[in-house]
């Protein structure tokens, strides 16, 4: 079982904290519909098992895309693959793109699975961050989509941004609550390079938020979130029982997976492969049969390393004896070492033969998940 995934690479505004591929000119949106089925017809084979439990239209924003656009997509994948019947198929949106005419027509589409980029409910926060909607009209949006029968909702919430204190955070998360949506992703604001937040940091015009006052505001994610009935599955993901996002999951579970679209990535076990982060360069490749992508073969370590990252990320953990099958006693003892360490700092707790990063390892999770890869010496 495995999952597509396509890359729109368009939105109507610049984010000023996004560091991921897109354009806010949306000239060649036809061009790149047309190859974005192209290229799902050149790799059709990548995969091997045509059968598909999940489609995800991510970017970038794919409600630039009309909703019989992106039907026009699922009915290309449709051609080449089995879509399971029970597919989960999600379609990343802005509130603005969520109007009544569009809900209306989307609803008419394969896709059930809604991810809003509400980000917050402040208006100054949306604002600061250079979002197109409003927090009012985030909130009609979702009720609006709850309305045309979309019962399975995930919304994301920035924190960690400069200024927000823990009042305002306590009264974005309960109106997300008031939501009664039943997925929450939940990102730490990063300065990646290259965005508009970054040189802002960089001249003194914005003051990243201290450590400790990012970690209040996690920690109190993390009991609310369960005190309404959410899962912590992921590092950055609560879900209701039930509704954790399975193709995401795809990811974590070490399952196959086929990026298409401009800087979109694959992996099907053996190889990692992206494509090229340039629309035009991409367009021009698609349609001239030429290379727009790079790859990777995965040796053993490369391998290890994979299944720590995804592992640890989530609630499952990681599991040891898993690690011994696949991996041999080698890397199966250097992970009883690292266990030692963070059990005896309890950032992580051993359940059976797995082991789960606990409250406070998550917080720390990069670092504790480094010091588990296996680095070979030069």
């Amino acid at each position: 079982m495995s999952g597509v995934y396509f890359h729109i690479p368009f939105c109507r505004q610049l984010c000023h904290y996004c560091a991921f591929h897109k354009s806010i000119s949306l000239q060649a949106k036809e061009d790149m519909l047309e190859c974005l089925k192209l290229e799902l017809k050149l790799r059709k084979d990548y995969l091997g098992d045509n059968s598909l439990t999940t489609i995800y239209f991510g970017g970038g924003t794919p409600s630039v895309y009309q909703a019989n656009e992106i039907e026009s997509l699922i009915e290309e994948v449709a051609k080449y693959f089995i879509i399971e019947p029970n597919a989960e198929i999600t379609l990343e949106a802005n509130p603005d793109d969520l109007t009544e005419k569009y809900l209306q027509e989307l609803a008419k589409t394969r896709v059930n699975r809604l991810s809003v980029g509400i980000q917050s409910f402040h208006d100054e926060d949306l604002i600061l961050m250079n979002r197109r909607h409003t927090g009012k009209e985030a909130f009609d949006a979702i009720r609006r989509a709850q309305a045309f029968g979309f019962d399975n909702i995930s919304v994301d919430q920035i924190y960690g941004v400069p200024g927000l204190t823990m009042e305002k955070w306590k009264e974005k998360l309960e109106l997300v609550f008031d939501l009664n949506v039943q997925h929450i992703s939940s990102y730490h604001l990063m300065f990646d390079p290259n965005t508009i937040f970054t040189k802002k940091l960089e001249k003194g015009q914005l003051v990243e938020m201290d450590e400790e006052d990012s970690f209040e505001q996690f920690n109190y994610l993390i009991d609310v979130a369960r005190k309404h009935g959410f899962v912590h599955y992921e590092i950055s993901n609560f879900s209701k029982e039930g509704y954790i996002s399975e193709h995401n999951s795809s990811y974590w579970k070490q399952k196959k997976y086929l990026g298409i679209g401009p800087s979109a990535h694959s992996y099907n076990l053996e190889q990692r492969e992206w494509n090229i982060a340039n629309n035009y360069k991409y367009i021009t490749a698609i349609r001239n049969n030429e290379s727009f992508s790079e790859k990777e073969d995965l040796s053993e370590y490369d391998r290890f390393n994979d299944f720590v990252l995804t592992s640890l990320r989530t609630y499952w953990g990681m599991d040891l004896e898993l690690v011994r099958t696949d991996f041999g006693e080698k890397l199966y003892q250097h992970c009883i070492l690292k266990t030692k360490k963070y059990l005896s700092s309890e950032h992580i707790r051993q359940e059976k033969n797995s082991i789960i990063l606990n409250d406070k390892g998550v917080f720390v999770s990069n670092d504790i998940m480094s010091d588990f890869f296996w680095v070979e010496e030069e």
